[in-house]
């Protein structure tokens, strides 16, 4: 009960100081030792972590210095959410848009889609590929075919803390710190035996997870010290969108009106219980005899159907209820099983010198993921077909009706459909550190990261062998067989017919011959050597000149290899397929990948220094200046500078201004450049020519990318007032702005042949329409011989806005003591155009990125008990970030969650132990629902809004040990 009354104490004493109850994490560390230490490139001789640096810096010791803001993550806050630090971070308001399937989130990023596990994190949903993830100020290999980083592959038991840099980065380290670092700092030194074990589950008696872990230290000797670790984890993630209400109520986005969707005649409604209602699970007649057009096949004969409740617009065909399809079944969460391993070694070889060692390899699988959603299909089924029943094939032979049209979804097919990933990273250091000319300390490392990536589609549909099992007759000795076998024998060996009349009523037989198992595997290695030096040379009259260089060299490939190749055009010879609206142009009903290989090697150099100007004068008992530039060298673009100029001023003891002014990179990935073609066909109005006509698209990579090129400010103040001890404040302002940002470009979009011809063929995007003769022909013979649908410099992105963060920790004597933090920040700018004609969308407030996004946390601790919450806020969002789509429904909600963690430290002799309790979103808020307006059929996709908690209330339990 003492606990209880203390701690409600302290959640008043919360509400009325929020405004100020925060503090800058680096003036926290400042005040109990050097300020947010980070460990960075310069090390000293020996295992432990003796001489740091902050992470945005290569140059500062003390954190007040540094003139671009800093987080710091604390392993006790980390350890709010047992699960894993990239989701406790995911929680922190200055990410957003972070994803756990690489290209799904929302925001300004992109990404591949086929990447179904991982953590990517993500700074202001600006796009996980420009976060630059560091381990010890280390560049930490890719582990995705498209460069991102899966945070689950860092070892997290030995993660003492992590450094979360909130402005450009560039020059100090390199590519895609546009938006910042995320530091993970290991304990390197750690010594003794340390484990946690774990389980959990949702509220909802599924999602259930597993993690297991240990790691130890010890020295080696008086001069070497060697750190392992191992770690399990398990998530049986949820099997379908079925297990949660608000996604089994099948919502889709209809409309109101005749019009387009999404015009003001007909605005987007949200609507439950939605259905296709132009096809069924077991087939839809929709066009034939009179007699039985409009009846499905269900129950070994036909059925009535009810059409449901129609929507609007009348061409759109889905309603409320009814007979018709729905996709279902689908994975909402993946299940993913991870293994990680870790170990490192140091040993002094003498005073001024040590060789270091480590390795950490980790695999990430999925198995059994259904994401699969193959079209629904208009089956032109020909009369004489063997499995039609009579009660069909009597009115189609009184009326001498060549064929009836049915429309399917084939859920009974997409049953059998799943996909298996795996990803194997490894990851091997080794280098050199020491200190020489007494100031100076240096850095010699190579590092080797190779990432290998499979994934199988089992029982992919091969359309082909598919149409030729659909046309099925009865030969001259009254057997069931392929129509193909009897008028192409040999064409299709094997063929079995198949029925698709009902649900389930195709032989296994029929399904061997239709399904294929396609997969491919990619490899993606880098070669990372480099080496700094860092150092104070001399020192004016304000304090020491601190000064480093670095240089590095990378050498980075990508090879894909592929059994079922996208570029492969299907061949229907011999077999009768119907209307061409109903031809598939692919051979496979699921996505299949091309071949890719690219390399490149990067080249780069820079040095940073710190100049202190003033120091305990009149209104200046500090100004420092700090300023850092780099050149790189890419093999495949050139030459690109990058720098960074920023200022820090303390007029009085208690208040300190810092700002910054950066031009930052980020390079395109190897698969942004070299990624294999795949071709489709679609349907276009030319408007140069006036022709109507289909052609090819090509999507490929584009070697021609060049680096990103961002400019980033910030400025802020940071507030330790003298009058009001252990509290701190920090207000920075930022912004970000990006001319030349990698977007796709699909030149078959209306908008982008239309801007081509306003600007008489002079606009950037005229280069994904190839055509044969010169743009001034505007005959037919000059109708476009291909599109291209790949990535362009074209785009311009742009965000602004504040973060606050703030704590105060309150000493209670013999009654415990309570720590209060707060961070918040605002963004109400994210916007980007993909070319400059183009829609202008504005991301910020839209589904998946509130403007206002707060964190805040609570901790009580007395005598080895401790109770902690971790309340996190989100602000109201509109339903879409394109401006010219209207909604009907008002806008989504805030959102609001409270996690709860209990735990109770427990000694006996040399062994300490922690047993916890955690319960994540204790009130079980569902999340906010927002389809896709993409995505028109119901049951595609995930309607909850990215960021919003799928799984409801969820406990967890555990322990860890030291000893």
């Amino acid at each position: 009960m003492r606990h209880l009354a203390i701690l409600s104490a302290g959640v008043c004493a919360f509400a009325l100081a929020q405004p100020a109850m925060a503090q800058s994490a680096s003036q926290k560390a400042a005040s109990d030792g050097p300020s947010a230490p980070a460990q960075s490139g310069p090390q000293d001789a020996g295992p432990a972590d003796q001489d740091v640096v902050v992470t945005a810096s290569r140059t500062i010791r003390d954190g007040r210095d540094s003139p671009t803001p800093l987080t710091v993550a604390n392993a006790d806050q980390l350890e709010m959410t047992p699960t894993s630090i990239p989701d406790a971070l995911n929680k922190l308001p200055q990410f957003a848009g972070s994803t756990s399937s690489v290209g799904s989130g929302n925001g300004a990023g992109s990404g591949r889609s086929n990447i179904f596990s991982g953590n990517y994190i993500n700074l202001r949903s600006f796009g996980a590929i420009r976060t630059l993830v560091l381990q010890d100020g280390h560049r930490v290999p890719p582990t995705t075919l498209n460069g991102q980083v899966d945070a689950n592959t860092i070892p997290q038991l030995l993660v003492k803390r992590v450094d979360i840099v909130t402005g450009g980065a560039s020059a100090v380290y390199g590519s895609d710190a546009v938006t910042g670092v995320v530091n993970f700092i290991i304990d390197k030194g750690f010594k003794g035996l340390k484990g946690q074990i774990q389980r959990g589950i949702s509220g909802a008696g599924d999602g259930a997870t597993f993690r297991a872990g240990l790691a130890g230290g010890i020295d080696v000797t008086d001069r070497g010290h060697l750190v392992v670790s191992v770690e399990h984890s398990e998530n049986d993630g949820i099997k379908s969108t079925a297990d949660r209400a608000w996604s089994a109520s099948g919502p889709v986005y209809t409309g109101l009106g005749t019009a387009p969707l999404g015009t003001a005649p007909s605005p987007f409604l949200l609507t439950l219980n939605g259905r296709i209602n132009n096809v069924s699970d077991g087939g839809l007649i929709t066009a034939g005899p009179n007699s039985v057009k409009g009846l499905q096949f269900a129950g070994g004969g036909l059925a009535a159907f009810n059409a449901g409740v129609a929507t609007l617009p009348t061409s759109q065909s889905i309603s409320v209820g009814g007979d018709g399809s729905s996709y279902h079944d689908v994975t909402l969460v993946v299940p993913v099983t991870t293994d990680q391993g870790f170990a490192r070694f140091d040993y002094r070889l003498s005073d001024n010198i040590a060789f270091y060692a480590q390795a950490t390899v980790a695999r990430s699988t999925s198995n059994g993921f259904r994401n699969l959603n193959e079209r629904p299909n208009s089956y032109r089924i020909f009369s004489g077909n063997a499995f039609l029943p009579a009660s069909v094939q009597g009115p189609m032979t009184s009326t001498n009706t060549a064929f009836i049209t049915v429309g399917r979804l084939n859920n009974d097919l997409m049953a059998d459909a799943y996909t298996n990933q795996k990803t194997t990273s490894q990851r091997y250091t080794a280098g050199l550190t020491g200190s020489a000319f007494g100031e100076f300390k240096w850095d010699l490392y190579y590092t080797y990261g190779q990432a290998d990536v499979s994934a199988t589609v089992y029982n992919n549909i091969n359309y082909p062998n598919f149409y030729a099992a659909l046309d099925a007759v009865q030969n001259t000795q009254g057997q069931t067989v392929c129509r193909v076998t009897v008028t192409n024998p040999g064409l299709y060996p094997n063929c079995v017919p198949i029925n698709m009349f009902g649900v389930g009523n195709q032989s296994q037989a029929a399904k061997n011959f239709i399904y294929q198992n396609t997969g491919w595997a990619a490899t993606n290695r880098m070669h990372d050597a480099g080496g700094s030096i860092t150092g104070s040379p001399f020192s004016t009259w304000a304090g020491p000149v601190s000064i480093s260089f670095n240089a590095e060299y990378r050498k980075e490939s990508l090879v894909e290899t592929t059994n079922a190749s996208s570029l492969s055009v299907p061949d229907f010879t011999g077999i009768r397929m119907g209307a061409t609206n109903t031809i598939p142009a692919t051979v496979w009903a699921y996505p299949t990948e091309a071949g890719m290989y690219g390399q490149r090697s990067v080249w780069e150099a820079g040095g940073e220094i710190l100049i202190p100007l003033l120091q305990n004068v009149p209104f200046a008992q500090r100004l420092a200046v700090n300023a850092a530039a780099r050149y790189t060298h890419y093999s495949t673009s050139g030459d690109v500078d990058t720098w960074k100029i920023g200022a820090i001023w303390q007029p009085v003891t208690d208040l300190r201004f810092r700002g910054s002014i950066s031009r930052d990179i980020r390079a395109p990935t190897l698969n942004d450049l070299f990624a294999g073609p795949s071709v489709t066909f679609a349907t276009l109005t030319d408007p140069h020519t006036g022709v109507t006509g289909t052609v090819g698209v090509v999507k490929s990579g584009n070697p021609s990318l060049v680096p990103e090129i961002a400019r980033t400010y910030t400025v802020g103040f940071q507030y330790t007032p003298s009058w009001l001890p252990r509290f701190a404040l920090s207000v920075d302002y930022f912004k970000i702005n990006i001319a030349n940002a990698i977007s796709a470009i699909n030149g078959a979009d209306p908008t982008v042949l239309l801007d081509c011809e306003t600007s008489g063929g002079t606009s950037p995007v005229c280069a994904a329409i190839t055509r044969p003769l010169p743009f001034s022909n505007t005959s037919a013979a000059n109708f476009p011989s291909a599109i291209l649908n790949s990535s362009l410099n074209a785009a311009e992105t742009y965000t602004s806005g504040v973060d606050v963060e703030a704590s105060y920790h309150l000493n209670l004597s013999r009654l415990g003591a309570l720590d209060f933090r707060l961070l918040y920040t605002y963004q109400p700018v994210l916007k980007s155009r993909s070319f400059p004609t183009s829609t202008q969308l504005d991301y910020a407030g839209a589904p998946g990125l509130s403007k206002s996004r707060v964190t805040g946390f609570i901790n009580y601790k007395d005598r080895g008990f401790s109770l902690g919450t971790q309340m996190r806020y989100y602000s109201p969002q509109k339903r879409s970030e394109n401006p010219i789509l209207l909604f009907f429904d008002p806008p989504l909600g805030s959102q609001f969650y409270v996690d709860l963690n209990i735990e109770q430290e427990v000694k006996a002799g040399g062994v300490r132990a922690a047993f916890f309790f955690n319960v994540n979103n204790l009130f079980d808020r569902q999340p906010r629902i927002s389809p896709s307006t993409t995505r028109p059929n119901p049951g595609t996709g995930n309607p909850a809004v990215a960021g919003d908690d799928v799984l409801g209330r969820y406990f967890t339990a555990g322990v860890r040990f030291n000893f």
